[in-house]
């Protein structure tokens, strides 16, 4: 365009920095609890949670809105309506920001489009929410010369972008994350975006929506990411459906990384360096957090985590769970007053547990078919299924992923048709090895196993 004008070329990244260092919420807790349903969930469906004034959580049962102050053994407490909120319309999650004392959230209206809308806090009470500007979603319509289409004085959206769900707040408010379901620069399904907070010379309240995912990196997939909660500006967690899951939504954690990339001057042949921030390859958190149902909305601090799930043992479809000290219990051997004319020896081992996995892989199904097939042999035997792990990682935390192992099997056994009061589960941890002392990963991975034998020979 001007004669005089720079070439510039952009060279690949020329170095690759450390995530940036940040205690994770969820660590906390990896070790040495369980999650359980909270005492404030209940047969209704809870609606997601989100962060609120003094740290407390709100949730939604129906269309009511609760608060509760987070006690001091994890658990919910304190639990009261939280009219305040009940009326804004308030969609899915919401963004409180306490310096501004605004709240921010998704609406849909009344042809079905959802937006984020903005509240303040004002004289005791909330305004009436307003969609927030943000550039380049909103038009004006303009009148066209020679024509009898004259301007109606209204404001309306030009190729219209629509689909804003589960916003959270970062940056001090100067930004917030949500998903949406954009047709453009999407990755598939449902994405994390963010938009940020323009200046006061820009003109403009909020600055056109970004996809969360770079490129080069990509943390959105083709699936559905969703409820987004960004932690310290550090940690994004995010629920998604995408492949390699334990099924349904799973919880995942992003770290935010710093790459440095070269633009070489074709005109001076500089050489200049500029730091980008990029959320690196997500985590998938272990099955401490994840499940084979819905695992969503994680949210917490330094002192708590929760989250939502829908799976079993719950107190309705969607409950709140929170972490409590596990303490791990033994089923007493049972020992029987009578005799049977069985076989001694029944003993089978079925190994296809991955590392820090509870649930079985499903091609291996085949093995508890056959399994099924030669417990039903012995009508009158009670059965121990007994659940092992490798040596890496704490005695607490062994107790109770091979405890979750030995319940796996036990459920799939009972799904199967076999007698849940012919059946004893029981976790080893590690204190039980096929190999002791074992050193490369495929002696590790006989370690992982359960064991079934006749409890009562």
């Amino acid at each position: 365009m001007f004669a005089n004008s720079k070439k510039i070329v952009l060279a690949l990244i020329a170095a690759v920095g450390f995530a940036v260092p940040s205690h994770a919420v969820h660590e906390e807790f990896v070790e040495g609890y369980e999650f359980s349903s909270s005492q404030a969930s209940s047969k209704m469906q809870e609606r997601p949670m989100s962060l609120y004034k003094d740290g407390k959580v709100v949730f939604f049962k129906g269309d009511s809105a609760y608060m509760a102050r987070i006690g001091d053994t994890y658990e919910l407490v304190d639990i009261e309506p939280c009219p305040e909120l009940q009326d804004l319309g308030i969609e899915g999650t919401f963004a409180y920001d306490q310096k501004r004392r605004t709240i921010y959230f998704a609406k849909t209206d009344e042809v079905g489009n959802s937006d984020l809308y903005e509240a303040k806090w004002m004289g005791g009470s909330y305004t009436e929410p307003v969609k927030l500007e943000i550039q380049g979603l909103n038009k004006v319509r303009k009148a066209i010369k020679g024509s009898s289409t004259v301007t109606a004085g209204w404001t309306y959206r030009y190729n219209r972008i629509s689909g804003f769900f589960n916003p959270t707040i970062a940056k001090g408010g100067d930004r917030i994350y949500f998903s949406a379901d954009f047709p453009k620069k999407s990755f598939g399904g449902r994405d994390i975006w963010y938009i940020d907070r323009g200046k006061a010379t820009d003109n403009t309240r909020w600055k056109m929506p970004e996809n969360a995912s770079d490129s080069i990196i990509p943390m959105n997939s083709n699936a559905r990411d969703d409820y987004a909660w960004c932690y310290n500006d550090t940690l994004l967690y995010f629920a998604s459906n995408r492949g390699g899951g334990y099924g349904g939504l799973d919880i995942y954690v992003s770290r935010l990384k710093t790459i440095t990339r070269e633009s070489t001057d074709t005109t001076t042949g500089q050489v200049n360096k500029e730091e980008l921030e990029i959320w690196d390859t997500p985590v998938h958190l272990d099955s401490v957090f994840n499940s084979s149902s819905n695992d969503y909305n994680i949210i917490g601090s330094p002192k708590i985590c929760l989250f939502m799930s829908n799976r079993t043992g719950g107190k309705g479809s969607d409950d709140i769970y929170r972490p409590a000290p596990f303490v791990a219990t033994r089923e007493p051997e049972l020992v029987p007053d009578f005799t049977i004319d069985e076989p001694k020896g029944f003993h089978w081992v079925l190994m296809f547990f991955d590392f820090n996995v509870a649930t079985m892989k499903p091609e291996y199904e085949a093995q508890l078919d056959e399994l099924v097939s030669a417990m039903n042999e012995f009508p009158g035997a009670i059965f121990e299924i007994s659940g092992h792990t490798d040596a890496r990682g704490s005695d607490s935390y062994n107790i109770k992923l091979s405890q979750k192992r030995a319940d796996y099997i036990k459920g799939m056994l009972i799904n199967r048709g076999l007698d849940p009061s012919k059946l004893v589960s029981v976790g080893r941890g590690f204190h039980d090895p096929v190999i002791p002392n074992a050193q490369s990963e495929a002696e590790h991975e006989q370690n992982r196993r359960a064991d079934i034998k006749i409890l009562n020979e």
